[in-house]
Order: structure tokens, then sequence, then C-alpha cells
């Protein structure tokens, strides 16, 4: 007969590993090339040094001249909070119930809510690496009819938002209930009756607003970044790139990036892009009859190559962006990998207190760091238009 403790063994002892390495493998490919660490964690944060020059001690001098100064190289500290990352899968106690003496019912039932919780996890995983670490989705513009929101991919139906006009919280824990891709139309659950949805609102996830990890745009725009004023430091500064008229997402324009960040000390070994630029790019290849290489990532992923750099395309970055990275100067900092939440007595299933169900909660402390922003190259108002060819 299937129990509570019985239930709570499977979760820890089958479920748990297998989720863990699901989300760390399967998120996406950027989020598979970073490597994870358990040190320079102190207390609840991450401090790491990073060095911003080279030792200054080297000279050529006469056979008498002093020799140089012992002079260390430079270094910035930076210290970021670690973010705590929750997932929670919920299971009726009706359910509970009509499973306990069918083991075959049981595992159908966890395995649903698992599936249900990986796949949440990825998404919102996948969105946080590309964000700015606010937890902002969307702008909302309103006409006579319909709300629309700029950036689609990163909402989706069942989700739970906070809405925001600015820094005022104006309406918290509403659903999504559908997300059209093409038009940009989004359906809200039932706002309280004081709250009319206005342009220029903000959407973010629920009780997420400024906890959730810094990921590339954030890297990029952020004044500050890991307690760092990049108006103190420039090299804390990425490179932006601003696309204009006539520019061409080709093999010229890709290898240029390359060589700016190699002259900088930068080895770029990954090229994020958008479906609309990855396409882009593979037209020009078939259009002037170049030969078309692939590789495959660590996650499977079968991607083209810029003799020999991954060209990686993403939902989560914008139809008219790309960033060059070199994914080992990133690092995931965290005080260990996913576990269960536990109480005292080391239970993960939990009664709730409002109804009649239990759930588990999924947790990890991590946050993402650069150690070499201006390693990091961003572009932007790239043409997205195919070439036809003549």
């Amino acid at each position: 007969m299937i129990t509570l403790s019985s239930a709570e063994n499977v979760l820890k002892d089958v479920y748990l590993g297998v989720i863990a390495d699901q989300i760390n493998t399967k998120t996406n490919p950027l989020f598979s090339r970073i490597k994870r660490s358990t040190r320079n964690i102190v207390g609840k944060e991450v401090k790491v040094v990073a060095p911003i020059g080279i030792n200054g001690g080297i000279m050529a001098g006469s056979e008498t001249s002093e020799l140089p100064e012992g002079v260390d190289t430079p270094y910035l500290s930076f210290v970021a909070p670690l973010k705590n990352l929750y997932g929670r899968f919920e299971i009726s106690d009706k359910a509970i119930r009509c499973s306990s003496s069918d083991v075959n019912s049981f595992v159908n039932l966890l395995q649903d809510g698992m599936d249900s919780l990986l796949k949440a996890s990825i998404f919102n995983l996948s969105r946080m690496i590309y964000g700015d670490g606010t937890g902002c989705l969307a702008t909302v513009t309103m006409d006579s009819t319909n709300a629309t929101i700029d950036y689609v991919d990163a909402v989706a139906p069942g989700m739970f938002v906070d809405i925001y006009n600015g820094e005022t919280l104006v309406a918290s824990n509403i659903a999504v209930k559908d997300v059209n891709k093409s038009t940009k139309v989004i359906t809200l659950g039932t706002l309280p009756e004081s709250v009319t949805l206005t342009t220029g609102y903000k959407l973010y996830a629920h009780n997420s607003k400024d906890n959730e990890i810094i990921g590339l745009r954030g890297i990029v725009n952020n004044t500050t970044l890991y307690g760092v004023k990049k108006s103190d430091y420039p090299i804390m500064n990425a490179k932006t790139y601003t696309g204009k008229t006539g520019d061409a997402f080709d093999e010229d324009y890709v290898q240029k990036i390359i060589d700016d960040l190699e002259m900088n000390g930068t080895n770029v070994n990954f090229i994020n892009c958008s479906y609309e630029l990855k396409r882009v790019y593979q037209r020009y290849l078939t259009l002037y009859k170049k030969n078309i290489e692939y590789t495959t990532l660590e996650d499977g992923m079968k991607v083209l190559t810029h003799f020999g750099t991954p060209i990686v395309p993403t939902s989560q970055i914008k139809a008219d962006e790309c960033y060059f990275l070199n994914t080992n100067d990133f690092a995931f900092y965290e005080l260990g990998d996913w576990k269960w939440l536990e109480d005292e007595s080391g239970r993960v299933l939990r009664q709730n207190a409002t109804k009649p169900a239990y759930s588990a909660t999924l947790v990890k402390y991590t946050e993402l760091i650069c150690q070499k922003p201006n390693g990091v190259a961003y572009c932007k108002s790239i043409p997205t238009t195919i070439p036809t060819g003549e």
C-alpha cells in the first residue's frame, strides 16, 4: 500500500537525482556549457576576485638598473547574494488515496507531476539566464480591445505574474491564460476591480521582482554589476554593437566581432543568437555556395558553426540580437545541487494549510557570475532580412 512515507522515499531516492540531472543538462545549451562551483561562497553571498589587468612588474632594464617591483595583478572584488530558486510540486490528498492501492497508478501520478515541474523549471531557467535579474517578463501595450506584450517568449500559459506600474505593485499573482505568439496578445486571469491594465505596465514573474539570476541582459545593461559600478570601472562594460542599414549577419560580420574580442584577450567559443539570425547566416552560406559545417553540443543539439564556433539559436533572444561569449568566463556558484526542501523531521511532503493537498518544494541557491564582462559582445538591431539571391 502506498503511504506518504513511501511517496517521500520515491521523491528523495528516485526522482531527485533524475530531475536535477535533467534540469542541469537539458535547460538549454548555454546553461549546460557553464561550469558549476561550490567555491567562493561566504555566508549567503558569492565573493569572487576578478583580474582587471596584468602584472605590472615587467621591465627591460640595463645591467645595473633596479629590478622591477613585484606588483600584483590588479583585481576587482565581485559580491552578489545567492539567489533562491524554487520549484513546487503538488498532489491532492484525494489523488493519493485513489491510487494508494495501485502502485502503477501512483507512479504515473508522480511521473506526471515531475514532468510538469521539470518543464516549468527548464522554461524559467532558460528565461532567467538571458534576463537582467529583475524578473521583468514583458511590457504591456493596450488598445481598445486587447493587451499585447513586447516579448512573448518569456511568458507562457500557466505562469502567475505580478503587474507593476514603475515600482508600484498594481496586481499580484495573476494567472496567464493564453499568449498568442503571432499577434503578441496576452490573456490574463481576473484582475482586481480597482485595476485597469494600462500601456507601460510591466509583467514580472510572481514574487520574483529583483530576485532572479543575473543573466546576459543584466551583464550587458545593468549599471551596477556584482556590487561594482560600471562607471567607475569601464572594464566592467560588455562590448555593444548596433547594426545599421546594409549590415549583413554573414561570415564577415561574425568574424569582425570575434576578431575584436580576440584582440581584447577573449577567445569566443559560443555564439548565441535568435532563430531568425541563425537562418540569415545559413542563407548566406547557401547563397554563396559555402560549406555548411555542423557540430553536436553537449545536450545533443546539432547546430551550424562559424569555422568551428557553434552558432546556437534560442527563442529567449530577440530576433535582431546576438551574443558572443567565452563560456569559460562564466560560472554558477551554488551551495549545492537541487534538493527537496525538508522540515525539521526531514519530511519533504507537507500538507498545505488551506487545502487538502500535499506539496514538495525543489530548491537551489545559486548565482551566475561572469568574471570578464568586457569579454562579452552584445549585438542589437541586426538586419534580419534573408537575402533572396540573384
